[in-house]
């Protein structure tokens, strides 16, 4: 099959947010074990704190570093991700750009512009959408290369390569 698959999202991130998440936790009740056997009240509430601060904390980070998987083919493209994936035709949109944004931690952004924009809507829910219209966060701008290319090889009429972000309008 000749499609162009970028990966995102990072194995090894998961994996450190999940020792983080587990060794927060184990930390909390540990501290409230020792606590009940010492009798100091204060140390009690902290013990569950530190656990629940590491389970949250550290299924918020894994949940930021999910694996997904974008993939560009000849018929269109593909959002493979559990529990929220989606394809979209060619022939369903006007235009895509792609977009960065700085600051702290860069990401990479894809515009789509469908060519129905009520029929676009009722038939793709799952594609995330803002009030700028369809522009979807690929959270790290690590696949930016590839996906350039392989929308210039895929879709070279409706690709706009790199354009302003929202947030710049």
């Amino acid at each position: 099959m000749n499609e162009i698959e970028i990966p995102f999202g990072h194995r090894t991130e998961r994996r450190v947010a999940l020792a983080a998440q587990l060794g927060l936790t184990a930390l909390g009740v540990l501290l409230m074990f020792l606590a009940y056997s010492d009798g100091h009240l204060a140390a009690m509430f902290v013990g569950p704190l530190v656990a629940l601060g590491g389970l949250i904390g550290g299924g918020v980070w894994r949940r930021r570093a999910r694996l997904r998987r974008l993939v560009v083919d000849p018929q269109g493209l593909r959002w493979v991700e559990k529990g929220a994936s989606w394809a979209v035709p060619w022939y369903e949109l006007r235009a895509v750009g792609l977009s960065r944004t700085g600051g702290d931690k860069p990401s990479l952004w894809m515009h789509l512009e469908p060519r129905d924009q009520n029929g676009f809507a009722a038939a793709y829910r799952t594609i995330p959408k803002n009030m700028y219209g369809y522009w979807i966060q690929l959270a790290d701008e690590t696949g930016g290369p590839m996906l350039d290319l392989a929308l210039q090889r895929y879709a070279p009429q409706l690709y706009q390569g790199f354009e302003r972000h929202f947030t710049e309008y």
